[in-house]
């Protein structure tokens, strides 16, 4: 087990420099999907009217060395004028798993459009992605092999995304696109050859509601997340159970991931502010002991 967890990093890194291009997988994963929406979909915003500041923390696969650890942090607010259709956002990722880092710096516009009973988004967005790896924590036999670089390797390219909300009373559902302008990074060379990668598109669908029950303190609220880069695919079916009384807000649920995992989660609001936790069990490959806390 723990000659594997030393071996991630370095297989990585000889899939890298194998080829001249390397597609890279899809992107990351928030188990808080609903409080990070607009990291998936530009055109997630604007839905209270008010200015919005969501963050996550997501630590993958615990126990093991060198695991995935991702940290999203987002604003956005409508912009005062045009009726408040008009609105911005911004948002920084940092991910990090073994040597490798990926960083972007996301910028989001979205205008509100009124279609019959409900409204409608429709957002873009810009931004610049910068993957890195740290080839000086490589520990090697020949620490001189020049097929490895000795320092830091890293390159940018610039990123371009789009997407749809559309909301009616209380159901909504979106669908967005990321990286469709193909972001090709070049890292540098290694024994001649370039180090490169290609971002593929990733597709996103969302969509759920809220319901409310007798009691009208209560409210169940079931969501759905697919996401896709047309070889790797994911779906996410989360149902949420809410209470709430005056300013404050508590809620618990579960969310399944069919051949993935099985997340449990809680949390709360106070004065508008919502903390919350969750664990993710996999259910398959590295076990449940081993899952995400986000």
């Amino acid at each position: 087990m723990n000659t594997m967890k030393r071996c991630v990093s370095l297989v990585l890194f000889l899939c890298l420099t194998m080829s001249v291009n390397l597609q890279a997988q899809s992107d990351a994963h928030f188990t808080h999907f609903l409080e990070v929406e607009n990291f998936y979909n530009p055109a997630a915003m604007n839905r209270n009217g008010r200015t919005n500041v969501a963050g996550s923390l997501s630590m993958q696969m615990t126990g093991y060395t060198h695991a995935p650890v991702t940290m999203f942090i987002g604003a956005n607010m409508p912009i005062p004028f045009g009726k408040y259709r008009n609105s911005v956002g911004i948002g920084m990722l940092n991910e990090t798993l073994g040597l490798f880092t990926n960083r972007r710096l996301l910028f989001d516009y979205a205008y509100k459009i009124g279609i019959g009973k409900g409204w409608m988004n429709v957002g873009v967005q810009g931004g610049v992605m910068s993957e890195e790896f740290k080839g000086g924590g490589l520990h090697m036999e020949n620490q001189s092999d020049p097929a490895f670089p000795t320092g830091n390797e890293r390159g940018t390219a610039g990123d371009l995304g789009t997407g749809v909300l559309y909301v009616r009373g209380n159901w909504w559902a979106g669908a967005s696109a990321q990286h469709l302008n193909l972001p090709h990074v070049e890292f540098g060379k290694t024994q001649g050859k370039n180090i490169e990668m290609d971002i593929k598109p990733t597709l996103y669908l969302t969509s759920g509601c809220n319901i409310g029950l007798r009691n009208p303190l209560l409210s169940v609220q079931p969501c759905i997340l697919v996401q896709s880069d047309l070889n790797f695919y994911r779906v996410d079916i989360s149902v949420r159970g809410y209470y709430q009384f005056d300013s404050t807000l508590l809620y618990a649920g579960v969310t399944y991931s069919p051949g993935t995992s099985v997340t449990t989660m809680i949390g709360g609001k106070v004065m508008d502010v919502l903390i919350g936790y969750a664990y993710e069990f996999y259910t398959a490959g590295v076990g449940a002991l081993n899952g995400n806390h986000d």
